[in-house]
């Protein structure tokens, strides 16, 4: 039997004990609560643990990991030549949401590199893969400055870095089941605000729910318009910040199957960094 189903049994069981005549088996409603507000807990933390993500690191070397102390704080990481040569780093946040304040990378021959990452991460995020300048690089620090934002806990930044002559492997690609999908488009955001058209043709079909896949790169969407064959424009509400490698919720067309004229969209790259690409697709 499922372990979710055992543990909900198993609750009502107890409450159930306590609703005999004169509260048998326990001290009424006072043990009542207590099994109720336990059931809570162990639900919430269950619940969290089926939610909790962790991206794929398959390949990546964690270099360090620091918690965010105050306010603002600063802190060093000491990398080294025996961590090997570094060709790419990303820096994965946990525990709570942070803001980026400066980051700083002093290569081997203490030539520094100052990424333009400054950015608020929520908590689960991680920025995007940041290629290293020439060839790969003996990394000797990196200096974070950052600070936790009001009403969070306290952040942990974890650094990780990419190991030159892996055998050729790359970073894991992002990837979705698109089983059953069409991709109607797809589209790179060029510059800090951009307006883009996806034509789509009769001859692709009917559809009556569509997503958005966003590549390469973090995006803001500050407008989506739908337009049908018949009738007028549609605008879903789906105003975002979105991740590299997000997809937006399905989102269910209104009425029945619609064949689609074009979709218009307006976004921009988000401070710091590259260019993002949108994807369409649509069933």
């Amino acid at each position: 039997m499922d372990e979710e189903l055992l543990d909900t049994q198993f609750f009502n069981d107890l409450i159930a004990m306590c609703n005999t005549p004169r509260g048998e088996g326990c001290n009424g409603c006072g043990m009542k609560l207590f099994i109720m507000s336990t059931a809570l807990v162990a639900l919430a933390v269950s619940g969290g643990a089926a939610h909790a993500q962790r991206w794929d690191s398959t390949g990546w070397v964690k270099l360090g990991e620091r918690e965010v102390n105050g306010r603002v704080d600063h802190d060093r990481i000491e990398v080294g030549r025996h961590d090997g040569k570094l060709t790419k780093l990303t820096l994965v946040v946990e525990n709570s949401d942070l803001e980026l304040l400066d980051f700083t990378v002093t290569f081997g021959n203490k030539e520094k590199f100052h990424p333009a990452v400054r950015h608020v991460f929520k908590e689960g995020a991680r920025t995007r893969v940041i290629d290293l300048p020439g060839d790969a690089r003996v990394v000797s620090s990196i200096d974070l400055k950052y600070k936790n934002l009001p009403g969070g806990g306290r952040a942990k930044v974890e650094v990780w870095g990419w190991k030159a002559g892996d055998g050729g492997a790359r970073p894991a690609a992002f990837s979705w089941d698109a089983n059953g999908w069409t991709m109607l488009g797809e589209r790179e955001v060029n510059g800090r605000v951009d307006h883009d058209r996806i034509e789509v043709s009769r001859r692709e079909g009917k559809f009556s729910k569509l997503t958005l896949v966003v590549l390469d790169s973090d995006l803001e969407l500050l407008d989506l318009e739908i337009k049908f064959a018949r009738g007028a424009a549609w605008h879903p509400a789906v105003r975002h910040v979105f991740r590299e490698g997000d997809r937006t919720h399905v989102i269910d067309f209104p009425g029945d199957d619609r064949a689609i004229k074009y979709i218009d969209f307006k976004y921009k790259n988000l401070p710091g960094g590259g260019r993002a690409k949108v994807q369409v697709w649509a069933k």
